[in-house]
């Protein structure tokens, strides 16, 4: 996250690399419900509400009521959004590639995520380091 915020700084784009996922999102569904978001994201409404207003602040996304509940909030990109939309694709296309090309240089990767998954499958970071502690 770090390497990418830094990218962001260097080409003088304002964002978070955590909104990624999310003008995606809302770039193919048009407009969502914060729990919607909550919910593709995996993360809590609370989270999810604290990036909005983040990305709201900088005139990223709009935050709306629901017409047939005003208890939900609708989020949808904003003009500013749409028009900064192909240097962002831009941007991630190269940060892909990159990756990529670092995948292809290391053939075994993939593999031994595999088995990593697998392995926490099993059991979870937080009980391996719990283990650990007991230890």
């Amino acid at each position: 996250f770090y390497s990418i915020r830094e990218l962001y700084r260097q080409l003088g784009v304002d964002m978070e690399p955590s909104w990624h996922l999310v003008f995606l999102i809302l770039k193919q569904e048009g407009q969502v419900t914060m729990q919607e978001l909550s919910n593709q994201l995996h993360l809590s409404k609370p989270a999810v509400t604290k990036m909005i207003k983040k990305m709201a602040d900088l005139d990223y996304v709009l935050i709306g009521a629901d017409k047939s509940d005003s208890r939900k909030k609708m989020v949808e990109l904003s003009a500013k959004a749409h028009r900064m939309m192909p240097k962002f694709e831009k941007i991630w296309s190269a940060g892909q590639s990159g990756v990529q090309e670092l995948l292809e240089t290391n053939p075994h990767f993939m593999t031994a995520l595999d088995d990593i998954e697998k392995q926490l499958e099993q059991m979870s970071f937080c009980d391996r380091a719990i283990q650990k502690l007991d230890k």
